[in-house]
């Protein structure tokens, strides 16, 4: 499933709803395909085994029975409900819990909610790929932000204070006396966090631009 969110809820983290279609058991017959009264044979053909062996000089080739489509075993009295099939196409509302740092591309795992396994077998899982929206102001180069500030020439030549915007909002910054146009200056803990939990958070790179 792929799922877009904002720039600032991948800074902050969030929680959101999505809703999908995947088969589930049919309820009528629990999964195994036969009506109610009934439950599948094992296949006359393959006996069972899902699979007809055939002899050819030294070697013993196995094939999928054609019958039972390897599954060893019919159904003679479908299910009404799923026709045979023990799934049925639902559509399934799940909650979606986006930790903060988390970048383009990155995939969240939610356990047992994807497709229903055959013959009542578990469910698989559902991989959300994440796609976060550009940011008009912040660009990121790993766990780090960048972006640029115009400064008037005598704030730069003489120094004083600026606006610079961070993901919590406006800060004041002191530019010193003699500030070159193009300098670069590093904000340690303004930028995005560790997806993983591990240490603090990255830096926000400020370039001040005449």
């Amino acid at each position: 499933y792929d799922l877009e969110i904002s720039f600032e809820e991948s800074a902050k983290g969030a929680e959101t709803h999505i809703q999908i279609p995947r088969q589930e058991p049919c309820e009528v017959c629990h999964g195994s395909g036969a009506a109610a009264g009934s439950k599948p044979s094992a296949c006359p053909q393959c006996h069972g085994r899902g699979q007809l062996r055939y002899q050819q000089g030294f070697f013993t080739v196995a094939r999928t029975c054609a019958q039972c489509r390897g599954s060893g075993s019919i159904i003679s009295k479908p299910c009404t409900t799923c026709r045979g099939a023990g799934l049925v196409q639902k559509e399934r509302k799940l909650t979606v819990r986006i930790p903060a740092g988390i970048a383009t591309g990155q995939r969240l795992r939610l356990g047992a909610e994807g497709e229903a396994g055959p013959s009542g077998g578990p469910a698989g899982d559902l991989y959300v790929v994440i796609h976060v929206q550009d940011h008009e102001f912040f660009q990121r180069e790993g766990n780090d932000l960048f972006c640029e500030i115009p400064v008037n020439y005598p704030t730069l030549a003489m120094g004083g204070e600026i606006q610079i915007p961070t993901l919590e909002g406006e800060e004041r910054f002191p530019v010193p006396e003699g500030t070159q146009s193009g300098t670069t200056f590093n904000l340690r803990g303004r930028g995005m966090p560790d997806v993983n939990g591990r240490g603090g958070r990255a830096n926000l790179m400020v370039r001040v631009r005449v």
